[in-house]
């Protein structure tokens, strides 16, 4: 590709050999827009990358991480190459929106904003039939989706801080955040918390699209992280240290936004504990209380004041639980 493409879409794949050849070229067959795709490897064993390799177009590359590192490391050094005006961070199984596709990225370019955020699809196991988004993601869409597009500050909008840490809903400005240092997390699992807080924490303006931009594939039973019942979700009180650490690292956004967080906390532990193996709930509980007990004085008194007295009184119970 001689000049620079509109879209990175990055793709972390750890043996995807049964989808990963169909959704690159989903990407390549746009012709609207010029695409590049970057497949990072993570450590498959699998035929995932002679698929991808298959393929054989210049504007799709295959970067090897050689050991299996984690997906949130597998789109940072996607994004480390990424040349694209706009990066996706898209699944090795899921189904992109074309159209919708298209249309955030002149949104973009027509509105200047930082980041677009889109609502999703579920498809469950062999259902062709696809759903909607979950119950708390569909109220927050509804409180702020008004009309197409939408552009505002996330003080316009802050409770999109609690949505669904999804990746692949989201075009961000590849300039933009690459000055602000836009990262995903280092866990082998909830790396995309991280992701998902520091896109909104740091965009000077986003602009909302009424329109789904991606089908999120789960297959009932199998391996995806969506399904894993195991001690792995001991990682999620790992991956919030590291978003809350970046939050404190921004005294303003976190003075604005702490309640958001610490709402967000309690809702996302209390959907890991009924995913987790019964042995590993009292230590996961035990974590949970370390990193409660990390919130800021002022923040808690605000909170228990003004800002949400009802949340202040269920991290106090939590906490000392």
């Amino acid at each position: 590709m001689t000049s620079r493409p509109d879209l990175s879409v990055v793709v972390p794949m750890h043996n995807a050999s049964a989808t990963i050849a169909k959704v690159v070229r989903s990407f390549v067959e746009i012709e609207q827009r010029s695409i590049e795709v970057i497949v990072v490897d993570d450590g498959s064993t699998d035929d995932s990358v002679k698929r991808v390799l298959a393929i054989d177009r210049p504007e799709v590359q295959v970067v090897g991480l050689g050991a299996n590192a984690g997906a949130g490391i597998a789109r940072n050094h996607g994004f480390a190459r990424a040349q694209g005006r706009y990066v996706l961070f898209f699944d090795a199984d899921d189904q992109i929106h074309p159209g919708a596709l298209l249309n955030a990225v002149e949104a973009l370019d027509d509105l200047g904003a930082d980041a677009a955020i889109m609502p999703y699809r579920y498809r469950r196991g062999a259902a062709r039939k696809s759903d909607g988004m979950n119950s708390y993601d569909t109220g927050v869409w509804s409180q702020y989706a008004v009309g197409p597009r939408r552009i505002a500050r996330l003080g316009e909008v802050p409770r999109l801080l609690g949505f669904s840490n999804y990746p692949w809903n989201k075009l961000v400005r590849n300039d933009h955040y690459r000055r602000t240092g836009l990262r995903f997390g280092s866990t082998p699992v909830h790396n995309d918390i991280l992701g998902h807080w520091l896109t909104l924490l740091d965009a000077r303006a986003l602009v909302l699209l009424d329109e789904p931009l991606c089908t999120h594939i789960v297959n009932e039973g199998g391996r995806h992280l969506t399904n894993r019942e195991s001690s792995a979700r001991l990682s999620l009180v790992a991956a919030l240290d590291e978003t809350y650490t970046e939050l404190a690292a921004r005294p303003e956004k976190r003075n604005r936004f702490s309640h958001h967080y610490w709402d967000f906390v309690l809702r996302v532990a209390s959907w890991a504990t009924t995913r987790m193996a019964p042995d590993t709930v009292d230590e996961f509980n035990l974590r949970l209380q370390h990193h409660l007990l990390r919130i800021d004085l002022s923040d808690f008194t605000r909170m228990r004041l003004r800002r949400d007295p009802r949340l202040a009184t269920r991290i106090i119970r939590k906490a000392l639980a």
